[in-house]
């Protein structure tokens, strides 16, 4: 509502560049226009046994059951259109954006992107049994529980960016180039799924290992590791037995994964580039994993401090995200998360 009203001026002099389903806004805003009479609105509670709003919810509920959907005239005429940006307010930050839209329109969508978001979305549903859609999934990786790092790794990850198996059996590869594209551990051509899920290498199936017996600590199911459960792993969905969201292990969920994720391929290119396909020892694996939980522990804390400002993250959200796992629960005192005298760490197995 405030879209057609209060705020109407300030989208149409941007061109409608930062409103979602502006398509939308155009024509209800053109219908309101084309009336002779003037058109009043009033805002009413949802949920709360309005005669009209309970009819909107049965009529959205008879819509989504449709197998094929109705065609709703949406066009603006032309007299009632409004195109482009006023020059008068025009900014910079609203030119790039004018600018990345129109990019946009005209990139083709590759077909491996959209293999590894379908497969991913499938994995979402079956482990946790929603059903998100490719923004949702593309927006979760902006989570606050996903470092940039293996933001970086999943973004690229999805959209298969990176020189593995059969991109090095391109024509014009020569052979010491296509010599790359099998896994040298198992001798199948190499692929991402392969590598994070698959791979026989003793550093994938130990980080894996050391990611479930960590997450034993909260009680919680574990979910084995595929596309959905990892790189969908900002979806996750864990309810109490009310129906509650449980938060906090959830952003644990989140955490373990990406955290998992990076650290499997950092060992592959390492193995393969560094060291000349020497293996790593299961001692090391271990070390080096839970050396990267302690870092994101330590990251979390520092990130409660006060000089952050509003950015700064709650210190309690951190000790509910934190505690089911550390070496020393239960004995810490209250204020370990912002008392960087405290040393804590992840508990070690066994």
């Amino acid at each position: 509502m405030n879209s057609i009203t209060r705020w109407r001026r300030k989208h149409e002099d941007s061109g409608f560049v930062f409103q979602k389903n502006a398509h939308l806004t155009k024509a209800i805003i053109a219908a309101m226009q084309s009336r002779r009479a003037g058109t009043y609105l009033k805002w009413v509670k949802g949920h709360n046994g309005h005669p009209g709003n309970e009819m909107a919810d049965e009529l959205a509920g008879t819509g989504a059951a449709k197998l094929t959907a109705d065609e709703v005239d949406i066009c603006v005429p032309p007299q009632l259109r409004v195109s482009g940006c006023k020059l008068s307010t025009l900014t910079q930050r609203t030119a790039y954006r004018a600018i990345r839209i129109r990019k946009e329109r005209a990139l083709k969508p590759r077909k491996r992107t959209r293999v590894n978001t379908h497969k991913t979305l499938q994995g979402i549903r079956g482990a946790f049994g929603v059903s998100l859609g490719g923004t949702q999934l593309w927006r979760s990786l902006r989570s606050k529980n996903v470092s940039r790092e293996c933001r970086q790794f999943m973004w690229m990850t999805l959209h298969d960016g990176y020189m593995v198996g059969d991109k090095w059996l391109r024509p014009k590869m020569s052979d010491e180039l296509k010599a790359r594209a099998p896994c040298e551990r198992c001798g199948v051509t190499e692929t991402m799924e392969h590598i994070l899920f698959d791979c026989a290498a003793v550093g994938r199936d130990t980080v894996w290992k050391l990611a479930k017996k960590t997450w034993s600590l909260t009680g919680l199911p574990w979910k084995e590791p595929n596309w959905g459960t990892a790189l969908g792993a900002a979806c996750a969905v864990f309810e109490s037995d009310d129906g509650a969201r449980k938060t906090a292990a959830e952003a644990l969920w989140t955490i373990l994964m990406t955290e998992s994720l990076y650290m499997i391929w950092k060992l592959r290119c390492e193995r393969v580039i560094q060291n000349e396909k020497r293996e790593f020892t299961m001692p090391e694996v271990v070390k080096r994993w839970y050396a990267a939980l302690d870092r994101r522990l330590d990251l979390d804390r520092r990130s409660c401090a006060g000089y952050w400002g509003k950015c700064a993250l709650k210190a309690g959200t951190i000790a509910c995200i934190w505690e089911p796992v550390l070496q020393a629960r239960g004995e810490l005192p209250r204020n370990w998360v912002t008392d960087s005298g405290v040393l804590v760490g992840i508990e070690r197995g066994r």
